[in-house]
């Protein structure tokens, strides 16, 4: 193997900045067969892989000024882990917890509390706008096999997606319809992931429509401790349909349906426990029209829905039902045109419908809530020199009625400086102003303020020869209006929410690749968060500093021995936060092509301890092996 095969397309990607002005259109994703391992491409074609995450829009991950981050396919495949949040994991930065079985309380640089958190899209298109601002993880259970690679930028990303963005954008692409063809399945037996089984199966219809349909049932241990309820179940079915309409027109049509359930228990006295129950599904279009080399429209509509149904237990006897039903409509349309030789101008406006239905059975009390909002967005990227780009982009947001929050802002500006191929340095200033929300208290509607954020950020991406690459990340922070106590409305006794805290925080994200041999790859990370709050009593709230671990790393380390034989390691590392315990994990993982039809892997995961508490409640990750058989026909 060339060692340029080895180092992973996250950061290889980032030096890849041509010298000269490049055109601003979409480059060319390469054409691969379906289980081509994407290491195995040039140096020069992995430079290409496009990324949508920091700009709405597919460009070389090269030409971004932001902290971006693609886990590709084979760093997918080969880390051993069989989910979307465990994946997470691998990308540096990022504050993965496992919270309840299928739930995990995931954030970038500031921690979960009193933040909209980062925005999580499939291919483009958020989904599972939930109150919560959290994403249902066992709902979203898409097969490992399908993801193509899965882009993260850590910091501000409102300018782009609008609200809910403020810690970064994590965007699951899935595989294009082209690149998979035939048959496959897989198989996977074990204590944690208890037992899962998928197929995945493409083909063509014609030579301007491709199609892939896929299929998968997991049932996973919920953890300690193991009680009958405790475990993750999910049941998904889904498709996708890509087809080029006319020259330069093309739509691509997908969906999924799932089944799923989530039990937890608590060591309580008296013992309590909780069941939720999700069903729903979603179905998105994309269909894009290229005008000319740097001219193009792009419309996409999605709808998605759930029915949720929690019911608790204390001592096996039900004391509280909520059946809880969401509905989203999203749509968006997006024009970028060329002005000039230097400038390039998108521009697009966003339309979402949000319905959510609670009714509690004993108490026999309903609930309606109706949100819809509105952004228009927009992006200049101006290349002031053949090495110099500048970025001024914004988003601006209005949501309706009496539970709205009005208008709010969030602009930012981004250079980025390429003196060669293997350097480039970056900075960028945003301000991101999250819309406030209405919470019921006493009957009446109330007003809840969202924090402001300043932020600046400053990049680094260095190349040295063909063996080593690193990669620095800093940001500075300064947060205002975060929540800081409680008062009573004398007039309707309703709850205010005073919001005279504030912190500074600043930290960053190193990670280095590096190929000592052939054969061998050897990736690693290193994350901080410092921080400073005041005007908040830590007794009553999580300030920053408590609730982001100071402290995060990872490293892994891949080894082919011979051809067909793989030996994976990952090995990760959170500091002690808000009373949870610092941990470590160590994964391991024996891959073997039996033949060119057949593979089978052996991993075992949470090496290092029993079982470890990640988040605030008393569920523990436990140490998990299990065996996968996967045939392709």
């Amino acid at each position: 193997m060339r060692l340029s095969h080895a180092i992973p397309a996250a950061v290889l990607l980032a030096t890849a900045v041509p010298g000269q002005n490049a055109p601003s259109a979409p480059p060319q994703e390469p054409a691969s067969n379906p289980d081509v391992d994407l290491t195995e491409l040039s140096l020069e074609q992995l430079m290409e892989v496009p990324v949508e995450v920091s700009s709405r829009q597919s460009q070389s991950l090269a030409r971004t000024a932001a902290a971006v981050f693609v886990l590709n396919e084979p760093e997918i495949r080969r880390s051993g882990l069989r989910s979307v949040p465990e994946l997470l994991r691998l990308v540096p930065g990022l504050i993965i917890a496992q919270d309840v079985p299928g739930a995990y309380g995931f954030s970038s640089r500031l921690g979960e509390y009193g933040f909209s958190g980062m925005l999580v899209l499939i291919d483009g298109q958020r989904l599972y706008n939930t109150l919560l601002r959290r994403e249902y993880w066992q709902a979203i259970d898409l097969p490992v096999e399908i993801i193509e690679r899965i882009e993260v930028v850590r910091g501000p990303g409102g300018a782009r997606w609008g609200d809910k963005a403020t810690q970064g954008v994590i965007n699951i692409v899935t595989r294009r319809a082209k690149n998979v063809a035939g048959a496959r399945i897989s198989g996977v037996v074990g204590t944690e992931e208890r037992l899962i089984g998928s197929f995945r199966w493409g083909d063509s219809l014609g030579d301007a429509t491709d199609f892939y349909l896929w299929g998968k049932l997991a049932q996973r241990d919920g953890g300690a401790p193991n009680t009958s309820g405790d475990r993750w179940d999910n049941n998904a079915i889904g498709m996708r349909v890509d087809t080029e309409l006319d020259a330069g027109v093309a739509l691509t049509v997908d969906g999924m349906y799932h089944d799923s359930f989530l039990g937890d228990s608590y060591e309580v006295d008296p013992g309590f426990s909780s069941l939720n129950m999700i069903k729903g599904g979603h179905l998105k279009s994309r269909l894009r029209v290229d005008h000319d080399e740097h001219s193009w429209t792009e419309w996409r509509v999605g709808v998605d829905g759930y029915d949720q149904d929690i019911r608790d237990f204390r001592d096996n006897v039900p004391d509280f039902t909520l059946r809880f039903r969401e509905e989203l409509f999203d749509t968006m349309l997006q024009h970028s045109r060329r002005l000039g030789s230097d400038l390039q101008l998108t521009v697009g406006t966003v339309l979402r419908h949000l319905t959510v239905e609670s009714f509690r059975v004993f108490s026999g009390r309903a609930a309606e809530y109706n949100e819809t909002r509105g952004d228009v967005f927009a992006a200049l990227d101006w290349d002031l020199d053949p090495h110099l780009r500048l970025t001024l982009g914004g988003n601006l947001g209005y949501q309706d009625g009496d539970t709205g929050s009005g208008v709010d802002s969030q602009p930012d500006l981004r250079l980025a400086w390429t003196p060669s191929s293997d350097f480039t340095l970056w900075t960028a200033f945003s301000a991101n102003r999250e819309p406030d929300r209405k919470v019921e208290d006493s009957g009446l509607l109330v007003r809840r303020p969202s924090p402001n954020l300043l932020a600046y950020e400053l990049g680094l991406r260095k190349r040295f020869g063909e063996s080593v690459f690193l990669q620095l990340d800093g940001f500075a922070y300064h947060v205002d209006r975060q929540t800081s106590g409680f008062d009573t409305d004398p007039g309707t006794g309703a709850t205010l929410y005073l919001s005279d805290g504030r912190t500074n925080a600043f930290g960053g994200e190193a990670s280095i690749a590096w190929n000592p041999i052939d054969n061998v790859r050897v990736t690693a990370f290193l994350a901080t968060t410092e921080a400073n709050s005041r005007n908040q009593d830590p007794a009553e709230f999580f300030t920053i500093e408590e609730q982001v671990p100071r402290l995060r790393g990872g490293m892994t380390v891949g080894w082919e021995p011979v051809p067909g034989l793989e030996l994976d390691s990952n090995l990760l590392y959170t500091q002690r936060r808000a009373g949870i315990p610092t941990w470590w994990r160590l994964d391991l993982r024996l891959g073997w092509r039996a033949n060119e039809a057949t593979s089978i892997d052996l991993v075992g995961q949470n090496l290092t301890d029993p079982r470890h508490q990640e988040y605030y409640y008393q569920e523990q990750a436990e140490r998990g092996v299990y065996l996968m058989v996967t045939h392709r026909f």
